[in-house]
């Protein structure tokens, strides 16, 4: 249970502001009306479209949003989704986890569940109605990444209940261009860009290639994309905007670490890799997306995204099990998943006047996904020091094994912002999703005379909403205290759960997850917006979280976890000197109270586990940031990034954790006209932490990469 003491905290809070905002009221009346309105100033705030599906300055959104430029992302030689958004105040990601090396689990204010993070690309769910997708996201073909907190349930249905993640890639209009580079662990990159004019419309055609060695034995990478982009305006405003992509991208797969009472396994190193000699998650990708917005009067348009994926998968991993001595047995299963995924959402936005000022969007969307898969189960055994493990090509079947998984989401939604006065805004919100699954899976061990079928199928019709205030203490004053927005918000969300498709035994579909939460912060500006300084308290319950648990047959097994609680404060500080505005730092602190309130288990042998109010393993109560940054648009520039989190447990008891750690990376780069020369360093002081840990091998944990570098040069014309 919580403490009487932190559920008290945001009600008092609560109180204490809202106790303010009358004796603010001469302030409140000389506020400017929200950003987007009619005759709102210009500001130097990041847009973001993902909180409302409307463009709003990110001072008008109530909750935290962060916006990332795919400019400042190439500047800085990022490759992966990780690298992009390590320096957001309170995310918590790393490189390694059950998907590869090179994609992250990411983690927002404290939950860190794979599939309760929305991930969507030019406004279509990467992955559909099943995982995200990460391989799907070109990090060189960035536009933009809109970072959005906290559950979003009400405009995007289900999964995005820590939040959202949408990446924007880049429009035709942006120009061409060639970049190619190296460094550690013989990585090379080589990325191709061209825009030609098709009369008013623009044609842009794309492709990347990598290759790579992994930081552990045999866990090379190798990608190559390849696609092309149209758009093109329509009479009378709005426009098209189609794209359609290819891409095959191949990681060895590397295992986690075996630890034990907080440290590794005897013989086990961090370096080594124990996965059976050619295991590997492979992705071919087809994928269609289309955009059309276009308005219907001056108060009403339309937008419509439409979105096909087709992912060809081949996984083969293995897991280590019991140890004696130098010798270990390990669990593996290769599988060649099919998935298609079919989506479209369309809505309308109307603005109108009724007691004030109304936007309102209403629409409906839809996502349709099949997953099918064959493949084998195996057992290997391996030594441990020097390593010695088997090819997967030599491994005999101990069973065979099938699913077939259809997933259809059907959701209709309305949300109203609506500002009866200038100083205030509230939003209210509604959806409803109707969700259904229909799963068959199988096992066959080899010799048995029959084969394990499970069939399972559920329905669920359930809301997600949310009611939100934004108070304007002061708005777009100048001199020292330039605006004071107080916000306010409180939503639900919920999502299905995701069966484990792995083992046709425990494949049955769990209780939908559910969550509560409520959030206050205050978004601050000073010194002629020179000075940014943004609190956020939020507090959340997650009821069915789903975990992975050992069965009696020392299996992974996925079960509802009862109930969790996350809650915590994070604050952000920026400074941009106008006298120097290439200049710009950031830092954050961030606390995260993440604990099981209601959660026991059977461990293996059969004991009764209770670990009601222990903290989750491996996340840190306490993350802090900070970043500096010199980015003329000619000339030399550089940027030093330093992280830190504190000590994390590593099991549901409590009984071990492991130590804080530092990551620092730093970058410098030479910027023409038409030229860019770019040398970044990431994780300088080569600290070893665990990322995240696996949900299928049992008390074992990815490791960061150590230090590396990575050069690049770039030309634009």
């Amino acid at each position: 249970m919580s403490s009487p003491k932190g559920s008290q905290l945001l009600p008092r809070i609560l109180v204490a502001l809202l106790a303010l905002a009358p004796t603010s009221a001469p302030l409140l009346g000389q506020a400017a009306p929200p950003a987007g309105s009619a005759g709102a100033p210009a500001t130097r705030e990041d847009v973001v479209v993902s909180a409302t599906r409307l463009p709003e300055a990110e001072t008008e959104i109530p909750g935290q949003a962060t916006v990332i430029t795919g400019e400042q992302l190439r500047r800085e030689n990022v490759k992966t989704l990780a690298e992009a958004l390590q320096d957001v105040v309170g995310v918590d990601t790393g490189l390694g986890s059950d998907n590869g090396g090179r994609l992250p689990n990411i983690g927002m204010r404290g939950l860190k569940e794979f599939d309760a993070l929305l991930v969507m690309v030019d406004g279509m769910p990467a992955g559909g109605a099943f995982n995200p997708s990460l391989s799907q996201i070109n990090i060189e073909d960035v536009d933009r990444i809109e970072i959005v907190k906290g559950p979003q349930g009400t405009l995007y249905g289900v999964s995005a209940f820590a939040g959202m993640i949408q990446v924007f890639t880049r429009p035709a209009a942006q120009g061409s261009d060639l970049r190619a580079g190296g460094g550690s662990f013989s990585e090379g990159r080589l990325h191709l860009s061209r825009t030609q004019d098709l009369g008013i419309a623009k044609l842009r055609l794309f492709g990347t290639f990598d290759r790579a060695k992994g930081w552990q034995q045999r866990t090379d990478y190798r990608e190559d994309r390849g696609g092309v982009r149209l758009d093109v305006p329509l009479s009378g405003g709005g426009g098209f905007s189609g794209m359609a992509d290819v891409f095959r991208t191949t990681q060895f797969f590397g295992s986690p670490l075996p630890v034990d009472a907080g440290e590794p396994l005897p013989g086990f190193r961090i370096d080594r890799n124990y996965g059976v000699d050619g295991g590997r998650l492979d992705h071919r990708v087809y994928s269609v997306r289309t955009r059309v917005a276009k308005p219907l009067s001056k108060s009403l348009s339309l937008e419509n995204v439409f979105g096909a994926t087709r992912d060809d998968q081949i996984s083969v991993r293995s897991f280590v099990g019991e140890v004696d001595g130098n010798t270990a047995a390990a669990a593996g299963v290769s599988l060649k998943p099919h998935e298609t995924v079919l989506y479209d959402d369309l809505h309308v936005t109307a603005l109108f006047d009724a007691a004030g000022r109304h936007r309102l969007v209403g629409g409906a969307a839809i996502t349709w996904g099949r997953t099918t898969a064959s493949g084998t189960g195996f057992d290997i055994d391996l030594q441990i020091d020097p390593v010695v493990v088997p090819r997967f090509a030599d491994t005999p079947t101990g069973d065979n094994r099938s699913f077939v998984d259809r997933r259809t989401f059907v959701g209709f939604y309305v949300n109203d912002e609506w500002t009866p006065v200038p100083f205030l805004t509230l939003t209210g919100g509604a959806r409803f999703d109707s969700v259904s699954e229909r799963l068959v899976a199988q096992s066959q061990e080899v010799g048995a005379p029959e084969a394990d079928v499970t069939r399972d199928s559920r329905s669920d019709g359930k809301w997600s909403g949310g009611v939100s205030g934004l108070v304007r203490l002061v708005s777009d004053r100048p001199g020292g205290v330039n605006s004071v927005h107080f916000y306010v918000a409180a939503k639900s969300a919920f999502k299905p759960a995701a069966p484990n498709l792995t083992e046709a035994e425990n494949a049955r579909i769990l209780d939908p997850e559910r969550t509560r939460s409520g959030e206050v912060g205050l978004k601050t500006r000073w010194f002629d917006r020179q000075v940014s300084v943004d609190l956020a308290l939020f507090h959340m319950i997650f009821e069915n979280i789903v975990v992975s648990n050992l069965g009696a047959d020392g299996t992974p097994v996925l079960l509802n976890a009862g109930s969790e609680r996350f809650q915590g404060a994070e604050i952000e500080v920026g400074y941009r000197p106008a006298p120097l505005p290439d200049l710009s730092f950031s830092a954050g602190y961030a606390h995260h109270d993440a604990r099981f309130i209601r959660f026991s288990f059977l461990t293996p042998d059969g004991e009764l586990r209770v670990v009601d109010g222990k903290r989750l393993e491996l996340v840190p109560r306490d993350l802090w940031n900070a970043k500096l940054s010199w980015a003329p648009r000619t000339g030399a520039g550089i940027f030093v990034a330093v992280r830190h989190q504190g000590r994390r447990p590593l099991n549901r008891r409590n009984g071990f954790f492991t130590d804080a750690f530092y990551e620092t990376d730093a970058g410098v780069s030479w910027d023409l006209d038409r030229f860019r020369i770019s040398v970044v360093g990431r994780n300088l002081g080569d600290s070893r932490h665990y990322t995240s840990e696996s949900e299928i091998g049992d008390s074992q944990f990815y490791v960061a990469a150590p230090r590396r570098f990575f050069a690049e040069v770039a030309l634009r014309f």
